[in-house]
C-alpha cells in the first residue's frame, strides 16, 4: 500500500503520552509503515503533579503536551496540534483516530464524524484500575458508551486513588492494548471491545 494513511491520537495525557511511546517502538521495530503519517493533539501542559502518571519528564514542565511528545519522538516524523480538537473541521483529512481524551464531547464528536464519513477509530480510556478500549462498531452502540450529561474532564486516576497516594497502572495498560488495536486495524484484523477491572 503506497498511499499515506493519516492518524490523528486524540490526547496526550495519562494514556495518550504512553500510547506515544508504544508508537514510537512499533516504528523502531518497523512493526508500522513509513507511510504512516501520525499527528498528535492536546491544548494541555505537562504539570510536575502529573508526572507520577504520565509520560513526562522535568523537562518536558510547563510545555505543550503534543509538542513536547513530538520533539522527544522527532525521529519518527510525528506533528503536533497544540489546540484542542473540537469541530468537525479539525478530523478533516484525517483517516484513524485513537481517542486518548479527558471528556465525552469530543468522543461523541470523533464517533459521529467517523461514522458519517467512513473514518475508523480506537477509544481508549482509564480510570484507575478500570480499563477501557473499544475499536468502531455501530453509531447507537458507540454513542451508547457515553454519559453524555457529564461535560467534565476526567483523568485515568481516581481522586480517592490520589488521595491515598496510589497509582494506579490502568492508563498504561490502555496505551498497550490501543497500540495493539491499532497494528490489528492497520494489519486488516478486527478487534473487540475491551472493557476489565484490574
Amino acid at each position: 500500500m503506497s498511499e499515506t494513511i493519516k492518524i490523528l491520537v486524540i490526547g496526550c495525557g495519562g494514556i495518550g503520552s504512553y500510547f506515544i511511546s508504544e508508537l514510537a517502538e512499533c516504528f523502531e521495530q518497523m512493526l508500522i509503515s513509513p507511510n504512516i503519517s501520525i499527528t498528535i493533539a492536546d491544548n494541555d501542559t505537562a504539570e510536575i503533579k502529573q508526572m507520577l502518571y504520565q509520560n513526562f519528564t522535568k523537562k518536558d514542565l510547563g510545555k505543550n503536551k503534543a509538542k513536547a511528545l513530538s520533539i522527544r519522538f522527532k525521529e519518527f516524523g510525528f506533528k503536533a496540534i497544540q489546540s484542542r480538537v473540537g469541530k468537525e473541521s479539525h478530523l478533516n483529512g484525517c483517516d484513524v483516530f485513537v481517542l486518548c481524551a479527558d471528556n465525552n464531547i469530543v468522543r461523541k464528536l470523533v464517533f459521529e464524524y467517523c461514522h458519517k464519513n467512513s473514518k475508523e477509530f480506537i477509544d481508549l480510556r482509564a480510570e484507575g484500575r478500570l480499563v477501557f478500549a473499544m475499536p468502531k462498531s455501530d453509531l447507537q452502540r458507540d454513542i451508547g458508551t457515553l454519559d453524555l450529561k457529564d461535560n467534565a474532564s476526567g483523568s485515568c486516576q481516581t481522586r480517592e486513588d490520589l488521595e491515598r497516594g496510589f497509582i494506579q497502572k490502568g492508563n498504561k495498560i490502555a496505551a498497550m492494548i490501543g497500540a495493539q488495536m491499532l497494528l490489528n486495524l492497520l494489519r486488516g484484523h478486527m478487534s473487540q471491545k475491551i472493557v476489565f477491572r484490574i
